[in-house]
């Protein structure tokens, strides 16, 4: 009776694993809150310190944390950038135009910004619209490049700028230093984060190990090289 008991409860446990299988499929979450994102929200804020527009940046800075979140709407990501310029552009009008110039980059570099999704590894479903402002047309695509979006201990690279083609200086730059081919200034705001890195774990920050920096400095130049909008 015993051993009818066992067998009937271990055939009941059975039937349930196989009418509810487990979901072991990764999930890439917490990307609303990397370092990079948490100081795009504050430098959107910070950006209007001091004016009228104070709430109006706080509650959009809100609803920025939200359209990253995996089920936002495909486009909520956008429409809180274009949300951001309108501000700036009203921010440049009415209070000046340094300030309209500061957020305009919090504003960019948002929309680049990477989302939850249902699957690790999936990437950002993109907008299929285009903006309603100019400053985000260039950026309708999200960065695929890790070492921009995680930067280890917050340390961020450099952006690409690129100069008019053919200059004699060459035709990108990388804070001071130009150069003639696109590859070599994409290796080279990799090494400069490489060495910022560094400097910032010597400078006694624990909280990420010295070889992080080197595996994201392999990571950064297997990936795309990032530019200023």
């Amino acid at each position: 009776m015993k051993l009818f008991a066992v067998v009937s409860v271990a055939l009941s446990l059975l039937s349930i694993i196989n009418a509810a299988p487990v979901n072991l499929t990764k999930r890439r979450f917490g990307q609303e809150h990397t370092p990079l994102a948490d100081k795009t929200y504050q430098d959107m804020k910070d950006a209007v310190a001091g004016t009228t527009f104070e709430q109006v940046t706080g509650d959009l800075s809100g609803e920025a944390v939200r359209a990253l979140l995996a089920r936002a709407p495909k486009c909520q990501q956008q429409d809180v950038a274009d949300k951001c310029i309108d501000i700036a552009h009203q921010i440049g009008e009415e209070v000046s135009k340094d300030r309209e110039a500061t957020l305009i980059p919090v504003c960019q570099t948002y929309r680049k910004l990477e989302r939850n999704t249902p699957n690790e590894g999936q990437p950002s479903e993109l907008c299929d619209r285009p903006p309603r402002n100019k400053e985000l047309e260039d950026d309708a695509v999200p960065n695929d490049n890790e070492a921009f979006n995680n930067p280890v201990g917050g340390v961020q690279m450099p952006l690409i700028t690129k100069l008019s083609p053919g200059g004699p200086e060459g035709n990108f730059q990388v804070k001071d230093s130009k150069f003639q081919q696109e590859g070599a200034a994409h290796n080279r705001q990799c090494d400069v984060q490489h060495n910022a890195c560094f400097d910032k774990f010597n400078a006694g920050d624990r909280s990420f190990q010295g070889s992080d920096c080197d595996e994201q400095n392999n990571v950064c130049k297997a990936g795309p090289p990032v530019f200023a909008a």
